[in-house]
């Protein structure tokens, strides 16, 4: 070339460093997620074991096989997460803006010539 640099196009090095940044969010939204639904879990399992003892103290004589407690604490926490996650997604949509997709002109690809 003239040695004039072409300044429409994105370098290698805007390109590495919007990846860099697509993967640092991605692995923080991973991150936060794996928190929240372990937070969810213990909260949930607090709850289920809570109801249970008092149906025990109640006297429900079915409440204290020991197959029927393991199957509820186990189930019941991870039904609930799965509920909670969607009123979050449902939640989440609501409030937040739409975006379009991004068009192929404005996606950065080397390999591809004017």
């Amino acid at each position: 070339m003239s040695g004039i640099e072409d300044k429409s196009r994105p370098t290698l090095a805007a390109a590495n460093s919007d990846d860099e940044h697509a993967l640092t969010a991605g692995c923080l939204f991973s991150l936060g997620s794996a928190l929240v639904t372990g937070m969810l879990l213990f909260i949930n399992g607090s709850l289920v074991l809570a109801i249970l003892k008092v149906l025990d103290a109640a006297g429900l004589t079915w409440v204290t096989h020991q197959g029927f407690s393991q199957f509820v604490l186990f189930v019941f926490p991870v039904a609930l997460v799965v509920v909670e996650w969607l009123m979050i997604d449902y939640v989440r949509t609501r409030f937040h803006s739409h975006r379009t997709p991004l068009s192929d002109a404005t996606v950065f690809d080397p390999t591809r010539r004017k």
